[in-house]
């Protein structure tokens, strides 16, 4: 399955090179986190995401399905400032113990973009988790601690149609407790280098594309590094609402061996 997603992947990366273009806002986002962008909303935007993943973890193969919402704004009184947060309800499924369901952490973050030009942008930020992550789910993001990352992300608007993203970070990661199938104990949690880039592509008036690749080291003493590329798209059906998903690849074994993402954004 993963040549299949890879062999997507590639098509749809050489595809965005040969097709005409218009314009990328701030308000356009790459998937997996939207807070790691130089950019700041100029709406209130609210986005519902399911995603599909398959994992393989110290505890075995396992699969989650992951749906919740993500709200960002930026202050009337300060359009350079972006708050943000969103939670998960996640269904976390292993081969070889019984399937769980539970809330994942809520994540708020805000920041400041300290650098605005009509070709770069520079923002830096904060984020906290909230202690209630289930600790019968676990992955992708229910740790069930209070966890602190700090991030600044940088924006190049190559031109009207193509914007380059990139971010790089720090996170502390508590130690972790655990229940799943005979495992009962806790985690160490470990301090994360996080960095990474992406690109989004505006081939038509209603239709984006963008590729990623993010890279993390381990979050916890029995993990290993998370690295992952994915390619996705927007579609504009009106100028206040989109659709969109993308396809992704783990390239490491703390990443998803596998994720499919759709999703549904309105901003007002």
């Amino acid at each position: 399955m993963k040549k299949l997603v890879l062999i997507g992947i590639v098509s749809i990366v050489l595809g965005m090179a040969a097709i005409g273009a218009a314009d990328v806002t701030q308000n356009d986002r790459l998937l997996q986190r939207p807070e790691w962008d130089g950019a700041v909303v100029q709406q209130n935007w609210v986005d519902g995401t399911m995603r599909f993943q398959q994992w393989d973890t110290p505890f075995g193969d396992a699969d989650a399905w992951i749906l919740g919402p993500t709200f960002i704004t930026s202050l009337p009184a300060n359009r350079l400032l972006e708050l943000g947060g969103r939670f998960n309800v996640i269904r976390f499924d292993p081969d070889d113990f019984s399937s769980e369901n539970g809330l994942g952490d809520i994540e708020l973050w805000g920041k400041y973009q300290f650098i605005q030009t009509s070709e770069y942008m520079l923002s830096a930020g904060l984020l906290v988790t909230l202690p209630t992550g289930s600790e019968d789910v676990v992955l992708p993001s229910a740790s069930g601690e209070f966890n602190v990352e700090a991030f600044a992300a940088g924006r190049f608007q190559a031109s009207r149609a193509l914007a380059l993203i990139a971010h790089a970070g720090v996170r502390q990661n508590s130690d972790m407790d655990v229940d799943i199938g005979p495992f009962d104990g806790e985690l160490d949690g470990e301090l994360q280098f996080l960095a990474g880039g992406g690109v989004i592509f505006e081939v038509a008036p209603q239709l984006k594309l963008q590729g990623e690749i993010n890279f993390a080291t381990e979050a916890y003493d029995e993990y290993d590094n998370d690295i992952q590329f994915r390619v996705g798209f927007d579609y504009q059906i009106q100028p206040d609402l989109l659709i969109g998903g993308g396809t992704g690849i783990g390239l490491d074994d703390g990443a998803p061996e596998v994720e499919v993402a759709v999703r549904c954004a309105f901003l007002f």
